[in-house]
């Protein structure tokens, strides 16, 4: 997704990573090729933090800044730290989509340099914020994922 603010662009990538809300509705994790691949994990807080930033300052001004940790994290760490959190959870090894890339992480020395920033909310913490969520939430699970799991939508 792509969007154009007075000459600053916005290009946001969500990954769909959902092991808390299946270990919540008591589905196994799924590691495609063991789990290996990195991502770079950026909390939602601190996405707005870093676009806002951009926007309002003026050295990011038609620049593309990458907002990330700069820090690559695997799926299994993940599905690791959210077992912690739902302990029984199983994992399912399966093998690796073609064309699934390994990954990678954000390169975040331009926006330390221009916006004097970077995140701070670790790994660890947003996925307990997102669990402690989950848990007070229990409506947020999706119908879908209900149904996978015999649960009553």
């Amino acid at each position: 997704m792509q969007q154009a603010f007075d000459g600053v662009v916005v290009r946001v990538r969500v990954e769909r990573w959902c092991a808390a809300a299946r270990a919540a509705a008591g589905l196994p994790l799924h590691f495609n090729g063991g789990g290996h691949q990195v991502r770079d994990f950026v909390h939602v807080d601190d996405i707005a933090e870093g676009a806002l930033r951009a926007l309002t300052d003026s050295t990011a001004d038609r620049r593309t800044v990458n907002i990330g940790t700069g820090r690559p994290t695997t799926i299994r760490t993940v599905a690791d730290l959210v077992s912690r959190h739902f302990p029984g959870t199983r994992v399912v090894e399966t093998p690796m989509p073609p064309g699934d890339p390994l990954g990678g992480c954000a390169g975040t020395t331009l926006m330390q340099r221009l916006l004097g920033w970077q995140p701070t909310i670790t790994i660890e913490d947003g996925v307990a914020r997102y669990v402690r969520w989950m848990k007070y939430t229990p409506a947020a699970l999706p119908g879908w994922l209900r149904q996978e799991a015999g649960q009553r939508a």
